[in-house]
């Protein structure tokens, strides 16, 4: 169970729980119908417990004493159990939310993955991406006028020293674009960006791949203008692809040796 979860469980209880009390202070009756309705909503909360939890939780059942002679209200005392039982709960599932956060603050989360699901907002990542070391992550432009930097650039000098790679456009599934970029930059051991051309979606992928805390080579060709705020970072600059195929070759495994 997440914590997210457990807080949105605990929410309606307490708004079913507070429903309860405040009829029962007003000093109206309390009629069957409308208790029938609260011991539902409590079980419905229940079931959904019990549907992401491990433990299995009894619905709450009522008996012909809750009721008055007439059938039509019921006794203050069903009433008082209802709300024992609901507050039984919030205390149990405050106590799971302690137990989670303090499993989940002495889990060791691999180096290669993210601290935080900036998604979700779950420490972590759910996915638990297994690192490759011989693999990179490929970020850059999916335009035409690119295509030989890479095709003739960036992957024969990986394949060169025994990297495989990752590029986005290459690997076509149902998943969540942004999710599969993230998974994918926790798995491999290197990111290679092409920031060419300034794609807005490229430039994403490189604030990522820093914040993750990956190795990175930047790369940019002739024509596109150095960025002020990357002007610390080193980079390879490029005249065409063969130009870049030989710059990787000579530099890739001083630069794995420098940045592992």
């Amino acid at each position: 169970m997440e914590v997210n979860q457990l807080e949105g469980l605990i929410d309606e209880l307490e708004i079913l729980k507070g429903k309860i009390q405040n009829h029962s202070n007003s000093g109206d009756y309390i009629y069957a119908q409308m208790f029938d309705g609260w011991v539902s909503q409590y079980n419905t909360v229940i079931k959904k417990i019990n549907s992401i939890s491990k433990i299995s939780v009894p619905p709450y059942s009522t008996d012909s004493w809750d009721y008055s002679n007439t059938g039509k209200t019921v006794r203050q005392t069903a009433v008082e159990n209802l709300l024992t039982a609901i507050e039984k709960y919030i205390s149990r599932l405050d106590g799971n939310i302690i137990e989670i956060s303090e499993s989940n603050a002495n889990k060791e989360i691999p180096q290669h993955q993210l601290r935080k699901c900036f998604k979700l907002n779950v420490d972590h990542c759910p996915v638990n991406p297994r690192l490759e070391k011989n693999k990179a992550f490929i970020g850059m432009p999916f335009k035409d006028e690119y295509l030989d930097s890479f095709n003739y650039g960036v992957k024969p000098a990986l394949e060169s020293i025994g990297y495989s790679f990752f590029k986005a456009d290459e690997d076509i599934s149902n998943t969540d674009i942004m999710c599969k970029i993230c998974r994918e930059l926790q798995a491999c051991s290197i990111a290679l960006i092409n920031i060419s051309g300034l794609n807005p979606n490229v430039m994403l992928e490189l604030g990522l791949a820093y914040g993750i805390g990956k190795p990175v080579i930047i790369l940019k060709d002739k024509d596109t203008k150095a960025i002020a705020d990357l002007g610390s970072l080193e980079y390879i600059k490029y005249d065409h692809a063969y130009d870049l195929m030989q710059k990787l070759i000579k530099g890739l495994p001083n630069i794995l040796k420098n940045k592992s």
